[in-house]
């Protein structure tokens, strides 16, 4: 009997342990997405015609992702650092909500800018993680794997827009994220 109640104990605790990562997963892939777009522009400020191809990476689940660790009330921070397979790493720190065991914001594992780098590249990445409270005290550190592949790239159908502001035929960016959001990524 108390062989069974020890196992039940055992199976309880470990249904309760939250093994670290991301919320929706650590197995990421990263699809190369193309089209071309041909916009005709006429309006106040002028007009013209520009022929756009557009390319972008989609990160399937998604960019943009919850860590998910281990809870702790006392802990309100959370730093990652990624270690790439070539030997770069990238470091983000956010607000950790500890009751929950959660990331208050979701982190950048793929946008790339100008302003912001992404925490993962293709290949595997080993996640550190060190959670903590703004008075650096550590509560809970350790690793996990996250591995990005490349998916099979996708084509959109080519398209035409008409536009009123001739800026667009002169800047293909707002035109390139409309025509992905409107072909869903090229799905």
């Amino acid at each position: 009997m108390l062989k069974v109640l020890f196992s039940f104990i055992t199976f309880c605790l470990m249904a309760k342990a939250h093994a670290a990562g991301f919320a929706n997963g650590n197995a990421l892939i990263a699809t190369p997405i193309q089209g071309q777009v041909q916009v005709q522009c006429n309006g106040f400020n002028g007009s013209g015609t520009a022929l756009y191809t557009c390319r972008d990476v989609v990160m399937d689940p998604q960019a943009y992702d919850y860590f998910v660790g281990p809870q702790d009330a006392r802990a309100d921070k959370v730093e990652l650092m990624a270690f790439h397979e070539d030997g770069s790493s990238r470091s983000k720190v956010n607000n950790y909500d500890g009751a929950r065991g959660k990331s208050r914001d979701a982190f950048n594992l793929w946008i790339s800018t100008l302003f912001q780098k992404p925490l993962l590249e293709y290949g595997r990445n080993t996640i550190r993680y060190k959670i903590f409270s703004d008075n650096s005290t550590p509560y809970a550190q350790g690793e996990f794997g996250v591995v990005v592949q490349r998916g099979t790239a996708r084509q959109c159908p080519a398209a035409t827009y008409h536009s009123t502001d001739s800026n667009d035929c002169n800047s293909q960016y707002s035109i390139c994220q409309r025509y992905f959001e409107e072909y869903r990524n090229c799905h």
